[in-house]
């Protein structure tokens, strides 16, 4: 809500806007306020609404023509809308729609969600035991890939829908999938079919890369959290440390080595790992020169300086936070912390729960967990890169030979800060991606409230080291 500051007016308009009603009807859009819809239909199948937010979300059958919809709304009393101009309709649904109320100072926005029940009738995950399916709600198909020799006949496959929807069938719960399977699912008197296949590869193996020497002897909770799910979540995996690589270790074996360190305690710039040498980055630019991939992600990402990838030897120009001190994610969007991307096709992106009404933010952790905040991203703003860069994102990738990927949340422009880089493979060397977000955190520090966004931040691991590896 905005306000023009007079003060005995702003505390006025804030007791009110604060007050609220325990008898609100939300499925009807019914609630009361000095600047709020206190009724809103516009012929949807379901029509609700989030007050937090201050969205409508409706939801059409399929098909329904959303370019010329009429609604009709109530408003609390003085209240008006100023836009959009023609509130009354028709008015174009098919993207997001802003209603902005006013009453004498203070403003307020609804912003309006339509789609139809296909968009909104879907798997968000399909396992079998530690193998995630590939889901491509466009194409309603699914794509498990099992190790070569699976029995494929007594499968017990577990699965994730998106809120509201049922499953239709199979009812068994054990399956063969000798031949594709047809899973179907009804949400709002509408079914969908989904063709689900299982595919037997040879897996590549994958490696996590550490300073302790055993993953047992771990101590930092950060990285020992993302190990943990590493390893139950690819079929392939090995712990590999820098000890090993001095002992000659054949790195050649891994399809992709993921290094994350987040036990960095020492403050200010991150710096390489005490234990690389000489011998650990000529082993570890060999394997890049083979064809080898790394995924680099927070003070991992210290070992890029010292291996051929970037252009200009630089993998970041910014960072703080590594104080190991957590506090509290408390950002007042009222969400979390997030990032924002550049191309939501990208295969790190697939599955990703988009933001309400978003198809280029996401979040990663929420509101009221407690992470140590660790930043080392590209910041390409003037007053920070003394006008090196100057928001001109694309000279930063000619001269860098990164790929910006993603953003911090709330740069909608995308030409502030880089949190997450792409080297592609090229000739000389395989592929790396760099990951320096605070919003990149595994463990739930002083026994925080539950991260509501842990299944983003494992999807979009997942779909990196897949992607890395193929």
């Amino acid at each position: 809500m905005k306000t023009i500051i007079y003060p005995i007016i702003f505390c006025l308009a804030l007791a009110l806007t604060l007050a609220s009603c325990d008898d609100d009807n939300y499925n009807g859009i019914q609630n009361q306020g000095e600047v709020k819809l206190l009724t809103f239909t516009a012929g949807a199948k379901l029509e609700t609404l989030d007050e937090e937010s201050s969205l409508i979300n409706l939801v059409y059958k399929t098909g329904t023509d959303l370019t010329k919809v009429t609604p009709s709304f109530t408003l609390s009393e003085g209240a008006s809308i100023k836009t959009p101009a023609n509130p009354n309709g028709p008015i174009d649904f098919s993207g997001v729609v802003t209603y902005t109320l006013i009453n004498g100072n203070v403003y307020h926005d609804y912003k309006i969600i339509s789609k139809h029940v296909a968009d909104v009738t879907n798997f968000n995950q399909f396992t079998v035991g530690i193998y995630n399916g590939s889901v491509d709600n466009a194409e309603r198909k699914i794509v498990v890939k099992m190790p070569l020799n699976t029995d494929v006949t007594a499968l017990a496959p577990s699965y994730a829908l998106s809120e509201g929807v049922t499953l239709v069938s199979p009812t068994e719960t054990v399956l063969n999938f000798t031949n594709p399977v047809q899973y179907t699912i009804s949400y709002l008197d509408e079914s969908f079919t989904y063709e689900v296949s299982v595919e037997l590869v040879d897996f590549r193996k994958m490696a996590f890369l550490g300073a302790p020497a055993s993953a047992g002897d771990i101590t930092n909770m950060d990285d020992k959290t993302a190990y943990e799910w590493f390893a139950a979540n690819f079929p392939v995996n090995e712990y590999i440390s820098f000890a090993d690589i001095k002992a000659g270790k054949d790195l050649n074996d891994y399809a992709v080595i993921w290094y994350h360190y987040d036990a960095y305690d020492k403050g200010g710039d991150p710096v390489v790992h005490s234990d690389v040498n000489a011998q650990v980055t000529d082993a570890l630019n060999a394997y890049l020169a083979q064809g080898g991939n790394l995924y680099l992600s927070s003070a991992g990402m210290a070992l890029g300086n010292v291996l051929n990838i970037a252009k200009d030897g630089k993998m970041w120009n910014n960072a703080w936070g590594y104080d190991n001190t957590p506090f509290l994610v408390n950002d007042d969007n009222g969400i979390g912390w997030g990032m924002r991307v550049k191309d939501p096709s990208h295969p790190a992106f697939r599955n990703i729960q988009w933001n309400t009404g978003e198809t280029h933010r996401f979040f990663l952790i929420s509101n009221g967990c407690y992470a140590k905040g660790h930043n080392i991203r590209w910041n390409f703003t003037a007053d920070w890169d003394g006008n090196v860069y100057n928001r001109d994102v694309a000279r930063w990738e000619a001269t860098n030979g990164g790929r910006q990927l993603a953003s911090l949340h709330w740069d909608d422009q995308m030409n502030e800060v880089c949190i997450m880089t792409e080297y592609e493979r090229n000739a000389e060397r395989g592929a790396v991606i760099t990951m320096g977000a605070e919003c990149y955190d595994w463990y739930n520090e002083e026994n925080s409230p539950a991260n509501k966004y842990r299944r983003n931040l494992e999807t979009l691991t997942y779909n990196i080291l897949n992607y890395l590896a193929e």
